[in-house]
């Protein structure tokens, strides 16, 4: 039989089976499918994995922008997000994936499609607003939006719509809002449904109130994932806040007397911030069974022994809330 004359055996699949394939593909390649055919051309709306990232939409190359041209294009990649959740057709997403960082100026924006993802009653949820290679201090970005999240980027509105959601990705940025958001950060919004979240944090101190306050919001939750970013400003000292003290509590949360069973420590350095944390949960997580340190890749020398020594520290550690739990060192 010629190749002419084969059967087009996707041709023949339904298009609800269609729109599962498609869903399986990366974001970028689930929307080139619309040209495959006409009947293509609309399939991918249905898909159940949207993924907004400004750098796969050649927002953010390595080229020279003025301000004003780089407002524009930023204005562009939101307008395009907006039009497609417009013209999505599923009733459901698995995964819906917002990456804006320093969302300065589009602070509504930002809320609008963090409302349309609770109304499809998103499993996966990741937020990123913060900038990984980000070389300012921390607070200066907050210092930005203090005039316009009190017009827009309401903390308060915010998680409201965040309290069903399973699976939760958050950044720094959301992390150090919620601390400066609200007289009474604790209060913020209901107890959250969120079995597995996952915080990306530069282990800054000004962040630990927004870990504190995820561990008092998630009554339920099961794993606590820690990607730490290995690029950015080096801080020794926040104001107010010391690293050591702020952990030495004995302050326990709903989670980590009942639910919090695995954490774990992505791109883990061994640095004292990190270290700090760690112990504490070690100390209070009263069901405890697994603490995963995945070492950085890019550790030379002097680094890794600064991981295998925490490592080591880790395993010694008498004071244990769980006496079931487990300290596994990867990838040193």
């Amino acid at each position: 039989m010629e190749s002419g004359t084969k059967p087009n055996l996707l041709s023949n699949l339904p298009d609800c089976l269609l729109v599962l394939i498609i869903s399986f593909l990366p974001f970028k390649q689930s929307v080139q499918t619309s040209v495959l055919a006409k009947r293509w051309k609309n399939l991918c709306r249905e898909t159940t994995n949207l993924v907004f990232k400004e750098s796969e939409f050649g927002l953010n190359q390595f080229v020279v922008d003025t301000e004003a041209k780089h407002s524009e294009r930023r204005a562009l990649f939101v307008s395009v997000m907006h039009q497609w959740i417009s013209r999505f057709t599923g009733n459901t997403i698995e995964t819906f994936e917002l990456c804006l960082p320093e969302p300065v100026g589009f602070e509504e924006d930002i809320m609008s499609l963090i409302e349309f993802a609770a109304t499809k009653q998103t499993k996966n949820l990741v937020i990123n607003l913060s900038s990984s290679n980000s070389r300012q201090p921390p607070g200066a970005l907050h210092i930005k939006l203090i005039y316009n999240q009190k017009n827009g980027l309401d903390i308060t509105r915010l998680f409201s719509n965040l309290i069903y959601v399973r699976n939760l990705t958050i950044c720094p940025f959301l992390l150090e809002m919620m601390i400066q958001d609200c007289d009474d950060p604790m209060k913020l919004h209901d107890p959250m449904k969120t079995r597995h979240l996952v915080i990306k944090t530069h282990m800054y101190p000004h962040e630990f109130g927004g870990i504190t306050i995820f561990l008092n919001s998630c009554p339920e939750l099961e794993s606590l994932t820690f990607e730490t970013y290995t690029t950015g400003p080096i801080v020794r000292y926040w104001p107010l806040i010391h690293p050591k003290t702020f952990w030495l509590n004995n302050k326990t949360y709903e989670c980590l007397e009942r639910t919090l069973k695995a954490v774990k420590v992505i791109n883990f350095c061994g640095i004292p911030n990190e270290l700090h944390v760690l112990q504490y949960l070690i100390r209070t997580g009263r069901v405890m069974e697994r603490l995963d340190l995945h070492a950085a890749k890019t550790l030379n020398n002097e680094q890794r022994r600064l991981v295998l020594t925490a490592a080591e520290e880790f395993q010694k550690i008498v004071e244990r809330g769980s006496r079931h739990l487990r300290v596994t060192l990867h990838n040193a």
